[in-house]
């Protein structure tokens, strides 16, 4: 028996009319702009010229990562092998900063940018505070014995006019290095990345040392943040990549948005009856890939 697909697809199109409208009356919620591993859309991710374009495009923050070089310096590189992002080999924990130094980390993404350097986080902290505010990630702290010690270390001695740097935070996927972190250097601002929820129970006992979560997209709900926000916390969803999920991240009432990209697509009317169509879009490649 041949079943009709004309009462399916009319469901699909309601379903998507209905969405439309609730999604048209929800509010639009401001939020702090963070750059992943600075405009990385623009330039070469975690390097200088990535991150002088998100000051350039009015970012509120830039998110970067760092490893311990062999020599026990901080690096700002995301990956722990630097063939991705560089024309060398080899890993982050094997190179000393002479050799990192020598490696081209642009010329991967453009000629445009043939020459840049991979940045250490002490160059970075020089330049560019005051400028932007900045989220710095421990990459696998756990497996480099040290970091979170020298990253402490370095954060609480840095100083502008004799005062402690604002507008600098600390983040990691580890719960335990956060914690020692909190400890070590307990005026600078400690998260937690997930890529999972946390029930109350976790909700409290992290709130004890962790002021912010940075949660996946795909993980938040109204009913989480609303939970988080009752211990106090600020969320932050990464990693957007699309449009049209800024005004989603904004209608769930984030705090900030790590971005690729800043937002470009006015607060409309308009955008916002389309864009259940454009997510509907994005499910049926998804489904057909």
């Amino acid at each position: 028996m041949r079943v009709s697909k004309k009462p399916f697809l009319f469901s699909i199109i309601i379903g998507l009319l209905l969405t439309s409208f609730s999604y048209f009356f929800q509010p639009l919620m401001p939020f702090q702009s963070i750059a992943h591993r600075g405009a990385s859309t623009y330039a070469p991710e975690n390097t200088i010229a990535s991150f002088e374009k998100a000051v350039d495009l009015g970012f509120d923050y830039i998110e970067l990562d760092v490893r311990f070089s062999k020599d026990g310096h901080l690096v700002v590189i995301h990956d722990a092998d630097v063939q991705r992002t560089t024309d060398g080999e080899g890993f982050i924990g094997d190179l000393t900063v002479d050799e990192i130094k020598k490696l081209d980390a642009g010329s991967w993404f453009s000629p445009e940018f043939a020459g840049e350097k991979v940045p250490l986080l002490n160059e970075v902290l020089d330049r560019f505070t005051g400028k932007v505010g900045l989220l710095i990630e421990m990459k696998a702290p756990e497996n480099q014995p040290g970091m979170t010690e020298v990253l402490a270390e370095m954060l609480m001695s840095y100083k502008k006019d004799g005062q402690l740097v604002k507008n600098i935070k600390v983040q990691s996927f580890h719960v335990n290095e956060m914690k020692k972190f909190h400890k070590l250097a307990p005026d600078i601002p400690a998260g937690i990345l997930l890529s999972k929820q946390l029930d109350m129970f976790h909700l409290a006992s992290y709130r004890q040392f962790a002021s912010f979560l940075s949660v996946h997209h795909l993980l938040l709900s109204k009913s989480f943040i609303t939970q988080a926000e009752l211990f106090g916390y600020d969320i932050y969803s990464w990693t957007i990549k699309k449009q049209y999920q800024f005004a989603d991240m904004q209608r769930l009432g984030v705090h900030g948005i790590i971005s690729d990209e800043e937002k470009r697509l006015p607060d409309s009317r308009l955008y916002a009856l389309i864009t259940p169509f454009l997510k509907g879009q994005d499910f049926l490649k998804t489904l057909l890939t």
